[in-house]
């Protein structure tokens, strides 16, 4: 996907999500038993949670971005600054004494899902107050991590999507996966959200969860949403692509381009950051889908060392 945004005006956005160190672990298919060591064959560190990896995306796709999230005053904490710093992601972090930096190990395996451990550390204490005023005033505002930062949880984050709402913001929103396994009260509080998200982005577990639908039916569940959302709700569906239901009963999918991955951690907020470019674009929605999806496809690609690359200067 190009980069740039052509010469008309920049478009503003705004991530508010986590930044935590990731450590990826493969290949993980089951855990050693008890007292056992298990050796494998792959890790690698990178700069991670849903907030920054999709500000990391946006920022190679071209559009100007703001990335709110906290950090601890530690050695994570100083190393993640330094990796963001030269995309222009580290100076609006909050740096917090309290708590550590926040740290997510995720086990990949070639025979299941991957799964994840997460040490919320200072995402446990982080609260709107620490987010400027004027992050919020911008044109496309990607609300992500919802579960992995409670303080912006339940009125908190209705007042966020709100605030951005009124303020001319198109509003998207990521809860990614509830560590509770989405209890009836989850279910009925993600739904009270919705009203106030112009484009709804789960993956297909979890959109089927909060439905409150039997898992595997993604176009069941993505109806019922957008009935309550009025917006779109877009379905990610790994490797299948994805589908979008919309206003006026429109009905759409996407395949994902075949390719080899090398880490797909992190696939769905680079989808999430692609689909915003491509809708800042003026896009088709069709066209979105699918520009997502190969952008998203192009970014899992590459080693975990190397998943974002800065834009060289044009001579």
């Amino acid at each position: 996907m190009a980069g740039g945004g052509g010469s008309g005006p920049a478009i503003a956005v705004t991530v508010i999500g986590c930044v935590q160190a990731d450590v990826l672990m493969s290949p993980v298919s089951e855990l050693p038993a008890s007292g056992a060591t298990q050796l494998i064959d792959g890790m690698s560190i990178r700069t991670g949670g849903a907030g920054a990896n999709a500000a990391l995306a946006f920022a190679e796709a071209g559009l100007p971005v703001r990335l709110m999230g906290a950090i601890g005053n530690d050695q994570v904490g100083r190393w993640m600054c330094e990796e963001l710093e030269p995309w222009g992601l580290a100076d609006e972090l909050v740096v917090l004494d309290s708590e550590p930096s926040g740290l997510t190990v995720a086990l990949e395996s070639p025979v299941r899902d991957r799964t994840f451990l997460t040490y919320l550390g200072v995402n446990r204490i982080w609260e709107p107050s620490m987010i400027p005023a004027d992050a919020l005033s911008c044109d496309y505002l990607l609300f992500c991590d919802y579960f992995v930062a409670p303080g912006l949880r339940r009125e908190a984050g209705r007042e966020l999507l709100e605030t951005a709402r009124g303020s001319g913001a198109r509003t998207f929103f990521d809860t990614a996966w509830d560590p509770e396994g989405f209890p009836a009260h989850t279910r009925a509080e993600v739904r009270s959200l919705l009203p106030w998200v112009d484009v709804f982005l789960p993956n297909e577990a979890e959109a089927c969860a909060i439905a409150d639908l039997d898992a595997g039916d993604a176009l069941a569940a993505a109806r019922k949403l957008q009935a309550v959302s009025g917006g779109w709700v877009v379905v990610k569906l790994g490797a299948r692509g994805s589908l979008a239901v919309g206003p006026g009963g429109a009905e759409l999918s996407a395949p994902a381009p075949v390719v080899e991955a090398a880490d797909t951690t992190g696939a769905g907020d680079a989808f999430n950051a692609g689909l915003i470019r491509a809708l800042s674009d003026d896009s088709p929605w069709p066209d979105a889908l699918d520009a997502a999806a190969r952008f998203a496809s192009s970014l899992i690609s590459r080693p975990s060392g190397d998943r974002h690359r800065l834009a060289q200067p044009s001579d």
